[in-house]
């Protein structure tokens, strides 16, 4: 008695649990309402130093990893047209020099962008001025010699491309994901 119950139960078992994933995919759930993207060149309102190219090709990176949507290089081509306005940057410090207080060492600084998917198919728009943003830190510290400070300009434009693939990828989550 005690063996056919065992049984029973490990075959019941067994199939709950093999049931229980049936349903499973690999990948994000959501249906795309488009197929092939453009990413227009971003336009550049902020003080953010040449931000557009970079931000721009960090954009198509981001989608191109991503792999849902075929990227293309006209917006005839495309089912979609991603337009992307960098409006706002920000840097404000974060930490400050032990020998003198006013000099900053390290540096926070921001992105934000107001993003437009558009419907080449319907002639409307899936989502309007939408803001990401992102940030980062810019130390223009010499890690190895604090007597000699780096610029912040060195140090700002090495942090660039890393703001910009933060906000690609934020921009890129917001355009694949459900509205």
């Amino acid at each position: 008695m005690s063996r056919r119950f065992l049984t029973a139960f490990a075959a019941l078992l067994t199939l709950a649990i093999l049931s229980g994933c049936t349903s499973y995919r690999w990948g994000s759930g959501t249906e795309l309402r488009f197929e092939s993207l453009y990413v227009k060149p971003a336009d550049n309102e902020s003080f953010a130093p040449q931000a557009q190219a970079i931000v721009s090709a960090k954009i198509r990176e981001a989608f191109i990893r991503d792999g849902r949507v075929k990227i293309v290089s006209s917006e005839e081509q495309a089912d979609a047209v991603l337009m992307v306005n960098l409006t706002h940057y920000k840097s404000k410090p974060s930490s400050r020099s032990s020998i003198d207080t006013e000099m900053a060492r390290t540096f926070f600084i921001t992105l934000t962008a107001v993003t437009s998917l558009y419907d080449n198919n319907n002639g409307s728009y899936h989502y309007q001025n939408r803001t990401s943003e992102a940030s980062t830190n810019a130390y223009s510290d010499n890690p190895f010699n604090p007597a000699i400070p780096d610029s912040y300009q060195q140090a700002e434009y090495q942090a660039i491309p890393q703001l910009a693939r933060n906000l690609a990828r934020k921009i890129a989550d917001e355009t694949l994901s459900t509205w």
